[in-house]
Formats: structure tokens, sequence, C-alpha cells
């Protein structure tokens, strides 16, 4: 029970900013961080709940005396921090290659691309519409809604890297901290994942939310493909790619199914 509850914070340590101070001599050197990493990957949905948890929190503050439309992008600033910007990188470097793919069509130029610590056009521009896509979603929906869209989105997106690790590989010439996710994401991490993702979002919105799950996954495995055959594989901005843009996609369909369903 101790490891298991190790593993869930070890999960919300990574993905967030928040740190555990009884957690902290358990990393003597690169490869326990691995190990405890790798151990964590089937947690991430939990993650992905904690997460929420604090951006339904800031959103139910603010709305007891904002506009929806103002307490929202407070929620949405508030995933940027609470993450310390985790997988906005990975969108907007992610955005930049493909641009340069486009315009050459080389490999070499896409990874050049990913690597570049100036952020480009088109990274910028992800970033603007992920943030729009999400505002105008959560803006329009109403207060429960909203309060519950807040609590799973992350969730789904979170598990999108689970799903992308699991299926695919990292290129040598693109291996990183994306590497430890793809070679460390067994069949019971996917296994697991996959039953608390399901869960939490079952639990939240029902089969509004359980439909609009399932299509941001065959998203994310057409995402994978397409990773896997232009560029081998995937690395660690690429799955933080495959993150963000999970996230809108479940919000779209979450929209028509929650009209339909809920």
């Amino acid at each position: 029970m101790f490891s298991v509850l190790k593993d869930i914070l070890n999960s919300v340590r990574f993905l967030t900013v928040f740190r555990f101070k009884k957690n902290q001599k358990q990393f003597q050197g690169k490869s326990a961080f691995v190990e405890s990493l790798q151990k964590s990957i089937k947690f991430f949905p939990l993650a992905g709940l904690f997460v929420g948890v604090v951006l339904a929190g800031v959103f139910f503050i603010f709305s007891r005396f904002l506009p929806v439309p103002a307490s929202v992008m407070l929620s949405i600033a508030s995933l940027f921090i609470v993450t310390g910007g985790l997988h906005f990188d990975g969108l907007s470097d992610t955005a930049d290659g493909f641009l340069a793919y486009l315009k050459t069509g080389e490999r070499k130029r896409f990874h050049a691309a990913i690597k570049d610590t100036y952020t480009g056009f088109a990274g910028v521009a992800a970033i603007l519409f992920y943030i729009l896509i999400i505002w105008v979603i959560l803006s329009g929906g109403g207060l429960k809604f909203a309060c519950f869209s807040l609590l799973s989105f992350p969730v789904a997106g979170r598990y999108s890297v689970v799903v992308l690790s699991y299926f695919l590989n990292t290129p040598e010439d693109f291996r990183g901290i994306g590497t430890v996710f793809t070679e460390g994401t067994d069949l019971l991490s996917f296994i697991v994942a996959s039953i608390l993702a399901g869960v939490i979002i079952f639990l939240l919105l029902g089969f509004a939310g359980f439909f609009s799950l399932l299509i941001s996954i065959f998203f994310i495995i057409f995402l994978g493909l397409y990773f896997s055959k232009r560029f081998g594989g995937v690395n660690g901005d690429m799955l933080g790619f495959g993150v963000k843009t999970s996230e809108v996609v479940y919000m779209i369909a979450l929209v028509g199914f929650y009209k339909i369903i809920a």
C-alpha cells in the first residue's frame, strides 16, 4: 500500500510543481529517478485528476464574484502554473517542428526545430489556439459543465502519454526524457492507466465523458501512427504535443456528447 502511494505521489511530483519532502531522499542518482518515474506512469491519470482539482478549485473560487469567462481564463492560467509549463513547451516545439517539416520535407529539420531553444511562429500560434479553444468551450457551457470539464480534461491529457508511450518507441536521434516513458510503459501500466482514466472520467461525466475519452484515444492513436511513419516514434516534446492536442480533442467531443447525453 505504501509503495502504491509513493508511486502516485511520484506521478504528481513529476507532472506538477508540487514537491513532497518525504520523497526527496528516494532519488539517489539518475537510475533511481528513472525507475521511480517508470513505476509512476500507470498513475498518470490520477495525477491528471490532481491537476483538475486545482483548476476546478480556482474556477469555483473566482466564479463566486467574477464572470465565467474570466474565471475560466484564470483556471487556464493556473494550469500553466501548477504544471510549471510542462507540455506547453512540447506543444510549441513540436508545432515549430511540423512547420519546418512541412516546408522542407526533411526529418532533420523537424528535429532541429524541436531542439531550438527559441519558440517560432507556429509554436506561439499553437499555444494561443490551445488557450482560445479551451477558453471558448469552457466559457459557453455553464458552471456545472466548466467545473466537471476542468476536473476531467487533464486526466484525458495525461493518459495520452501512457497510450503513446506504450505503442511507440523513441528513435535513436530523438532519445531523451521520452525514452524513459517509451521504454518503461509495459502492459500492466497501460491496463492500470486505462482503467483509472475510464473510471475517473465516467464517474465525473458519465457516458458523455467516456465517449469523449474514446474519441481522444482514437485521435492519439492516429497521431501516434503519423509520428511513427514520419519520424520513427516519439520524444518528450512529441508526448507533450500529444497531451495538449488530446485535451483539445476531448473538449471538442465533450461539447457534443454533453448536449446529447447529459
